[in-house]
């Protein structure tokens, strides 16, 4: 036993807490995963972590609990597809722009 582990032991620890962030609605802390949309993705999901109260059974962001979780969906859905569908466009229209660049040689 190192002359350190003694100090180890008399620290104290740190309690963690029985859940997330305390429901908007009711205070409880006691959580469970929200139905998370196939459509915004991995990405989605680490902007926004969809949560439901064991308790209330009110669904909300555990990132904004305060924020109306199906607006903030939504507005992750166009934001993220959209730049998904400009990115798509964007490879179309530079292969357009090449093939016809290299047709007229």
């Amino acid at each position: 036993m190192s002359r350190y582990a003694e100090d180890e032991d008399d620290r104290p620890r740190r309690r963690r807490s029985a859940g997330g962030v305390p429901c908007p609605e009711c205070g409880w802390r006691s959580q469970r995963p929200g139905p998370w949309p196939w459509y915004l993705g991995t990405v989605g999901a680490v902007m926004c972590k969809a949560v439901v109260c064991n308790d209330c059974d009110h669904d909300f962001d555990a990132k904004k609990p305060h924020a109306n979780l199906a607006t903030r969906k939504r507005n992750l859905a166009i934001g993220i597809n959209g730049c998904g569908f400009l990115g798509i466009v964007l490879v179309i229209g530079l292969l357009a722009l090449w093939i016809a660049f290299t047709m007229r040689r």
